[in-house]
């Protein structure tokens, strides 16, 4: 009886991790797919055209024009940045951000690319 005890307690104590693992495997996936989704939106925009892919924003606080709230549980900045000498090119860095701090949320999620206009 005591090793069998013993046996699925260890057991319960593995299923509550798989399941904290998933968990946050799932939140990390959707946090993936926010910053995707805001990468292809700036993707399509003209830089000389609109001003929404204007230089600026902030990662560590909310700039007006540079963040929003996709999703639940989730807050989107991004920042965007002249690379010298190129005008129509650009670097993109998206970070999303939990706004749920509990064990079953990552860290923030960072992404940074090129981005060229169109």
């Amino acid at each position: 009886m005591v090793i069998m005890t013993v046996g699925l307690v260890a057991m319960a104590a593995m299923m509550a991790i798989m399941l904290r693992m998933q968990m946050m495997g799932r939140n990390e996936t959707a946090a993936v797919r926010l910053i995707q989704s805001k990468i292809d939106q700036i993707v399509n925009i003209n830089f000389s055209t609109n001003p929404s892919v204007n230089v600026g924003g902030s990662l560590s606080a909310d700039d007006t024009g540079y963040f929003d709230t996709p999703a639940a549980g989730f807050k989107r900045r991004w920042k965007i940045d002249a690379i010298s000498g190129e005008t129509k090119v650009r670097k993109l860095t998206v970070r999303i951000i939990p706004t749920i701090n509990d064990r079953r949320t990552n860290a923030e999620v960072e992404i940074s690319t090129i981005i060229r206009s169109p």
